[in-house]
C-alpha cells in the first residue's frame, strides 16, 4: 500500500473528526457522559443538563462568518465541536472551570487514543514501509495544506530533517470556536488528548513526541516535534 493510499493521507483533522461515523461518536458521547456523570450528584446532573441545553442554544447563534471566511464549511465538526464547548461550559457552571478542566482531561483520557487511532494509518502500512519515521515524515507532508483548506489550522513545516521535523500551529479552530463561546479553557482538554495519546502511539515506531506549549495555554504557537529514537 502507497503512503497515498493509508487511513487519513492528506485529510484535514477537522474533517477526520468531523467524519466520524454515527456509532463511533455515539460510543465517544457515551463514555464522556458516564465519567462525567460519575463526578455529579443527581441534583448537578439534572442542573448539568438544563444548563447544557441552554449552551447548545446559545451556540447556535454564534456569529461563524469570520471562520467560515477561512475555509471551515464541515458543519458535522462544529456542531461536534460546538456540543462539547456546551458541556464544557454547563459542566464550569455547575462547579468551576478547574474542575470542569479536570473532568473533561479524564474524558480524553478514556477517549483520545481510540479516536486517535481511528484516525491513523494502518499498522501493516506503516510496518510494511520500514522506516517508520521516514514513513510518518511523507504522512503529514499534505496535512498543513489540507488544514488550511479546511479552515482548522494554520500550521506549517518549521523544521524538516533526517532526525527531527516539526510543525507550528498558528491559529486553531477549536480555540477560536472556544473563545466564541467566551470559555477559552474549553480547548485544554484538547491540547491534553493529543499530549496524552501521541507519546505512546509514537514511541512505538521509534518517534519521540514532544511539544512545549499551545495556544490555549497562552504560547505563542503550538509546537508538534517528531524525533527519531
Amino acid at each position: 500500500m502507497e503512503i497515498e493510499q493509508t487511513n487519513g493521507y492528506g485529510i484535514a483533522i477537522s474533517d477526520l473528526e468531523g467524519n466520524w461515523d454515527d456509532a463511533f461518536k455515539s460510543k465517544l458521547k457515551k463514555g464522556a457522559q458516564k465519567i462525567i456523570s460519575s463526578r455529579l450528584t443527581l441534583l448537578q446532573q439534572l442542573k448539568l443538563l438544563y444548563l447544557y441545553n441552554r449552551e447548545k442554544s446559545r451556540a447556535g447563534k454564534l456569529d461563524l462568518s469570520d471562520i467560515k471566511a477561512k475555509g471551515m464549511t464541515n458543519m458535522l465538526f462544529i456542531s461536534q465541536q460546538l456540543e462539547y464547548i456546551a458541556m464544557f461550559s454547563a459542566l464550569a457552571q455547575v462547579l468551576d472551570k478547574e474542575r470542569a478542566i479536570e473532568i473533561l482531561c479524564h474524558v480524553m483520557e478514556a477517549t483520545s487514543v481510540e479516536a486517535f487511532s481511528k484516525s491513523s494509518p494502518e499498522k501493516e502500512a506503516i510496518e510494511k514501509h520500514g522506516d517508520a519515521f521516514t514513513f510518518f515524515r511523507k504522512y503529514f507532508q499534505p496535512l498543513p495544506d489540507a488544514c488550511a483548506k479546511a479552515g482548522c489550522l494554520d500550521m506549517r513545516l518549521s523544521e524538516d530533517g533526517p532526525a527531527c521535523f516539526q510543525f507550528d500551529i498558528h491559529w486553531c479552530v477549536w480555540l477560536e470556536l472556544a473563545k466564541k463561546m467566551e470559555v477559552p479553557e474549553a480547548c485544554l482538554p484538547n491540547c491534553y488528548a493529543d499530549d496524552f495519546a501521541y507519546p505512546g502511539y509514537f514511541k512505538k515506531y521509534g518517534i519521540r513526541y514532544s511539544r512545549k506549549g499551545t495556544l490555549a495555554q497562552g504560547a505563542q504557537i503550538c509546537d508538534l516535534r517528531f524525533e527519531r529514537i
